[in-house]
């Protein structure tokens, strides 16, 4: 065959070096002529003679490079790729074959040359996951329900903005859509974003709302809830580009046939772990603008309380994962490449400040990432010369750094011993030298780790006093299996990697010049070993299935100007199955007892944690079914537990905690007697820390008593109250006596056997509007916190307000596009390394354009 794809081809047993050159050779030529749309031949190597079985390696040509991945299906096994010409391919094994779907999507012919046909976007819904959206690059979208089946294609469409499905409903859908006023010829008239809402997954659409900012989904809990953000002058062109006072938050509890304003001037929204925030523009300060924080119950809200009364120009909410928030604050203008890293109490409301100058860019991504599946760990970059940067009197110095404790110190990560040829880094924390690693902020590997791969983590960087940003040599990969606590440097000059098998399997392959390799190792780097490509390839990404624990891959990048898949199956390498799960840390077991833990206490949160995991050494499968055993137990508290508290900072990464505004100690105006008030210290303790704080360090709020009802009193002052209680009373009885013969007998009726009870004072903790600080600004004691139009308590309106629309009509509808929201991240599919989903930014708007 002059092609590939017309036979299938078996290659079972190359045991020699000229068999590879052989195979690498057949690649290369016919690459020339491969068609695409193609399943080619399936290749078969034995890379090496000690390994038992084959890996499968599978190529498939698309007509240009990957602009998305998706995995669907209940099962996580079909498999969806659209290209960067808006083509669609589907695989219903895991990527091991594929079909090209345009001829199945019907009204999909593509036509390359007006680039108006073909697949913009693919939305899989979180209800069920067969339940699939293609968005059209004009008016043609199209559904499917059954996992790519079947499609159905939407007829009258509009062109789409942005598509919502809902979260646990498949056949719910919200969607935007530029107004007419946006398409005439002769001048924009009336320009807006409208929002439309579709009940049977595309076919009829219902108009809700125009001049919208933002829309959304409620609370998973509430499933007829929409939040929109909209214009209060609805005529004319809507703005972009730029906070507004006119945009206002409303909520709708029954699909916006009747809805209420919630939040004035409440321009961006996001729900996220129980939190709901607003970012709400100052009523008086121009281009400036507040977070507002509500749990999920919608019942009480309040303004995140900085510790610095300094501008706040956009957010970034970095993580809300563990009980707290993490926020990144821009203080500076749009262009500032860093803002500080603040940390909340448990309610969201209260913040101190975590780290100064973390780098971020315009998009809103900041350099700030939890290791996955592991509580209180985070590595982060920060830019130790903003001022120098600000007169552009030198290049910027990025440092990377690390928390074991939720962000309450942060350190300098040790450098390697070794690099990765044996030689000697001579690299010393002590002569300001460490370990650097790129974050997402720039166009490196970033920092990766996966839950299901616990400990391990993958990322390119230097070692050095700054991070290197120069495309030199100076780039290479490292690697961590203790979290972050000690890293190696596995290979010279940048990698892109990927976990498999719960981490057993790792995968990398040179990201920066094409390549004919992958490699992989199943010691954890301990050695690596080669698997020949089918021919010289650009590769952009290696992924897996979501969960990272299966032992199939995805390899994609391009050649010769076409993309290329390569399905990598290492199921059938090793027969060995991984046993002894119960016996773990026993010589028969092929498992560990490991405990994550900062470097001084040796405990993680306040408490120590063992989970099971393979031997290093061990070269088995775990298997996608695996599930890890944890043991735990608390530890004394130690300085790592603990965290600034609010109106307090941190002298240095690591020093102790001053107060940064006076400390407010007098009793508070409601105490009563016999309650008590707290006064902080200083610390509080990191939010989900469970350490005993009775037999370790102990920064806990000092308790006061509240003033008793006689005020402040003396000891002698007690003394003698207490002889003249004592005189009177005995006075009193043998008076009482002396006039009443029956008196003794009532006074025994009354005591009798009874038995006096003592009930114990439960005082409720200071409401936040009490708070214990100066805040530096004139607030409204009973709560207002300078809102100026209500109590954030009950923003809603009295009276709810009808919607433009009232039953929803039954006629043909379909989906939508994205409006200008506040520039969040792409889709990370295309990326499964990066996570830069899970960085939301409610920064400056983008400038839009009809």
């Amino acid at each position: 065959q002059s092609t590939w794809g017309r036979t299938q081809l078996h290659l079972s047993t190359m045991r020699t070096t000229a068999s590879l050159v052989l195979l690498q050779c057949i690649c290369l030529s016919f690459s020339q002529n491969t068609e695409i749309h193609a399943n080619n031949p399936e290749i078969e190597h034995i890379v090496d003679k000690n390994d038992r079985g084959n890996v499968v390696v599978k190529e498939f040509l698309i007509d240009s490079n990957v602009e998305d991945i998706q995995w669907t299906g209940k099962a996580n096994k079909v498999v969806f790729v659209r290209s960067v010409l808006g083509a669609v391919y589907r695989s219903e094994d895991d990527g091991k074959t594929w079909e090209y779907q345009m001829d199945k999507m019907r009204g999909s012919l593509m036509d390359e040359g007006d680039g108006k046909t073909g697949v913009t976007e693919i939305i899989v819904s979180e209800a069920d996951r067969d339940y699939i959206f293609f968005q059209g690059r004009d008016s043609t979208h199209w559904v499917t329900r059954d996992g790519g089946v079947t499609y159905e294609m939407l007829a009258g469409s509009f062109p789409i903005k942005q598509v919502m499905l809902h979260k646990t409903n498949p056949e719910w859908i919200l969607a935007s859509r530029w107004s007419a006023g946006c398409k005439r010829t002769e001048a924009n008239q009336n320009c807006s974003i409208e929002v439309h809402l579709s009940l049977d997954f595309g076919r009829s659409w219902a108009f809700l709302e125009t001049y919208v900012a933002q829309f959304g989904w409620g609370r998973v809990n509430h499933p007829e809830e929409i939040f929109v953000v909209r214009f209060q002058k609805q005529i004319g062109n809507q703005r972009f580009g730029a906070w507004d006072k006119e945009a206002d938050f409303f909520k709708s509890n029954d699909l916006w046939k009747t809805n209420t304003k919630f939040i004035p001037r409440g321009n961006r929204f996001l729900l996220l772990d129980g939190y709901v925030f607003v970012a709400m523009v100052s009523a008086d300060r121009e281009g400036e603008v507040q977070l507002v924080v509500a749990k999920d119950d919608l019942v009480t809200y309040e303004i995140a309380r900085l510790p610095f009364d300094l501008k706040e120009h956009s957010y970034t909410i970095l993580d809300t994962s563990e009980g707290a928030v993490f926020l990144h604050v821009n203080h500076g203008d749009f262009s500032t490449p860093y803002g500080s890293i603040y940390l909340s109490d448990a309610d969201g409301w209260r913040y101190a400040l975590s780290l100064k100058d973390n780098r971020r860019d315009v998009r809103g991504r900041c350099d700030f990432e939890k290791i996955r599946g592991l509580d209180g760990i985070y590595i982060a970059n920060y830019v130790e010369n903003p001022e120098a940067l600000q007169s552009f009197e030198e290049r910027e110095h990025v440092v990377t750094v690390m928390t074991f404790d939720k962000g309450g110190r942060w350190s300098r990560i040790k450098a390697p011993s070794h690099d990765a040829e044996g030689k000697e880094t001579s690299c010393n924390l002590d002569d300001g030298c460490s370990l650097h690693l790129h974050g997402v902020t720039d166009e490196w590997g970033p920092f990766y780790s996966t839950k299901t791969a616990l400990g391990l983590v993958m990322a390119t960087g230097n070692v050095g006093r700054f991070l290197e940003m120069s495309h030199g040599g100076s780039v290479n990969t490292y690697f961590s299996r203790d979290a972050g606590q000690s890293w190696y440097e596995v290979r010279k000059g940048s990698h892109i990697y990927e976990f498999g098998d719960h981490g057993a399997l790792i995968l990398m392959a040179k990201d920066r010049e094409a390549t004919k390799e992958v490699l992989y190792t199943w010691n954890e780097g301990m050695s690596w070993k080669s698997l020949p490509l089918p021919a010289l390839t650009d590769v952009d990404n290696i992924i897996t299935e979501p969960n990272s624990t299966s032992p199939r891959f995805v390899l994609y990048g391009s050649r010769n100007g076409v993309g290329v898949l390569i399905y990598l199956d290492f199921t059938d390498l090793h027969m060995k199955q991984c046993e002894g799960i119960e016996a773990a840390g026993k010589p028969e077991s092929s498992y560990e007892l490991w405990s994550p833990s900062d470097t001084l206490s040796k405990c993680l949160l306040g408490r120590k944690v063992h989970y099971t995991r393979r031997k290093r050494a061990e070269e088995c499968f775990n298997g996608e079914q695996f599930e890890r055993q944890l043991f735990m137990h608390n530890c004394p508290c130690t300085e790592e537990n603990y965290e600034c508290d609010y109106g307090f900072e941190r002298q240095g990464l690591d020093g102790p905690c001053v107060a940064i505004r006076a400390i407010k100690t007098e009793t508070p105006s409601v105490c009563p007697p016999g309650g008590e008030y707290t006064i902080s210290n200083g610390y509080r303790r990191v939010a989900g820390d469970t350490c005993d704080a009775d037999t370790g360090v102990n920064h806990l709020p000092t308790s006061v008593s509240c003033p008793s009802v006689f005020g402040s009193v003396t000891s002698n002052g007690w003394t003698v109250l207490v002889v003249v209680f004592l005189l009177g009373a005995g006075l009193f009885i043998v008076t009482y006596l002396s006039k009443d013969p029956d008196a003794l007998d009532k006074i025994r009726s009354w005591i009798g056997d009874k038995k006096i009870r003592y009930h114990k004072l439960d005082v409720k903790p200071d409401t936040f509007s009490e708070d214990e600080f100066d805040l530096g600004v004139e607030m409204d004691e009973e709560g207002n916190d300078g809102l100026h139009d209500t109590n954030l308590h009950g923003f809603a309106s009295d009276e709810p307000t009808q919607s433009a629309f009232g039953p929803l009509p039954v006629s043909q509808f379909e989906e939508a596009t994205e409006i200008p929201t506040l520039q969040p991240p792409p889709r990370s599919t295309t990326n499964n390394n990066s996570n830069f989903g899970q960085t939301l930014d409610f920064g400056d708007l983008a400038e839009e354009s009809a």
